[in-house]
């Protein structure tokens, strides 16, 4: 959980659990995004190239598997 660690900082508005990222992912995908980070330590741009590569690849692969 994040703290404010000086007055400085942005306030802790809420706690975001694990389903509400769950359904942030879910709303990303149902719009078009074919690939969603969604978790407490996710970062919008960290190794996020790499994680899209991956799953395209992944899903490329089980259509590809698929009778």
């Amino acid at each position: 959980m994040f703290l404010q660690p000086t007055p400085l900082h942005l306030t802790v508005k809420e706690y975001v659990t694990p389903e509400k990222f769950d359904l942030w992912k879910e709303y990303g995908e149902s719009i078009g995004f074919r690939y969603v980070a969604s978790g407490p330590l996710v970062r919008s741009s960290y190794r996020a190239g790499e994680l899209f590569v991956k799953t395209m690849v992944r899903k490329a692969k089980n259509t590809v598997d698929m009778p």
